[in-house]
């Protein structure tokens, strides 16, 4: 139906009193912007005309409505608008009610006098957009507020926000918007020459085998963080956030003096030792998320200990030389490998990527001592 017809055949205002809780812990900043994105998506969807799916709503009603013609294609549905209430998109509601000055109970969504006047032809427009309604009743035992409490509660785990925490903010859905680090990643990509072994992906967070791409944007940023800020810094690190180090420096500022050019002077001679493994392989660990990050690890553990240039360089050829293919006979040494069932492969013995992670670096730093 269009947007301005909802409040003719739904309550946009009622809410159980049992409810207010929630409603009250919405009433936040994220909330607000989040209408604010609804809305401005809205917008721009009826003035380009773009491709977009409806907006959805989801309303239950209470006691028993009357269901006339069900077999028929265009049945009836008799209730009490009273009786309606939102169980499911109530932010999309909120900026539906926004759109036609209409009362809600989340934000206020009275137009003023002076947003009234302004742009009222789009809003018209806006308000002839198309919306998804869902109804939910029961014409034989009836609806009651429990059971509108229960599907209010469901509709925030199956309408819940897609987290996205390596992305700024879940915002840009673009991996190759500005964040703090970009910078130091293209220079890495650019000085370590990776484009020459396959290259980057910067729309996935991991490689794939069918791919040309040898990593991945997210994994060379946590590489990156790993190198100058250890493992536990590595694992919570968010892109759209630049870390504080312990002594009070930022990671980019670490990264701004000459920690940049001990990591690629690693990670160089690192993929020089494998650029035929690189070009001819897809099936090795030399692939692995893990292992990449595993070396940013290595990095940080050598410059803590004084490492100088040419010993970072020694260290990255060291390790360039190792046979990272699955059966390699090596990594029986390793604590968080273990053959697969067959005896064919080595495969993670470990409980979880994070210790998965720290096993290899602390088995590629007993390699080279």
């Amino acid at each position: 139906m269009p947007m301005a017809e909802v409040a003719s055949y739904f309550s946009t205002s009622n809410l159980l009193p049992q409810l207010r809780w929630a409603i009250d812990a919405a009433v936040n900043a994220k909330n607000i912007e989040k209408v604010e994105q609804i809305l401005s998506e809205l917008q721009k969807n009826a003035i380009d005309h773009s491709v977009s799916a409806p907006l959805s709503l989801t309303f239950a009603v209470i006691d028993k409505p009357t269901l006339t013609n069900a077999s028929h294609q265009l049945p009836t549905l008799i209730y009490n608008t009273s009786n309606t209430y939102v169980v499911g998109n109530i932010l999309g509601l909120t900026a539906i009610c926004k759109i036609l000055g209409l009362k809600t109970f989340l934000f206020s969504s009275r137009l003023t006098v002076k947003e009234a006047n302004q742009r009222s032809e789009q809003r018209q427009r806006l308000a002839m957009e198309g919306v998804e309604v869902r109804i939910v009743f029961d014409t034989e035992q009836g609806l009651n507020t429990d059971n509108v409490i229960e599907l209010f509660k469901k509709s925030s785990i199956f309408e819940s926000s897609l987290s996205l925490p390596h992305l700024l903010g879940g915002k840009n859905l673009l991996p190759d918007d500005d964040f703090p680090l970009k910078p130091f990643i293209d220079q890495l990509i650019r000085d370590a020459d990776i484009e020459s072994y396959g290259g980057v992906n910067f729309d996935s967070k991991h490689v794939k085998i069918s791919e040309r791409y040898i990593t991945t944007q997210y994994v060379l940023f946590k590489f990156l963080v790993g190198a100058v800020a250890g493992v536990g810094t590595q694992e919570y690190s968010k892109m759209s956030k630049d870390i504080k180090l312990p002594n009070g420096i930022s990671l980019t500022a670490a990264l701004s003096d000459d920690y940049m050019e001990k990591i690629t002077f690693f990670l160089r001679v690192w993929l020089e030792s494998l650029q035929e493994i690189f070009l001819k392989d897809r099936s090795g660990y030399h692939l692995s998320p893990q292992v990449w990050q595993a070396l940013g690890l290595t990095i940080h553990e050598l410059v803590n200990n004084g490492a100088s240039l040419s010993e970072l360089e020694a260290a990255g050829k060291a390790l360039g030389r190792l046979d990272y293919s699955k059966n390699a006979i090596h990594w029986n040494d390793c604590a968080v490998m273990e053959l697969d069932a067959k005896g064919r492969i080595y495969k993670n013995s470990a409980s979880s990527t994070r210790l998965f992670r720290v096993g290899l670096f602390e088995y590629f730093v007993k390699l080279l001592t």
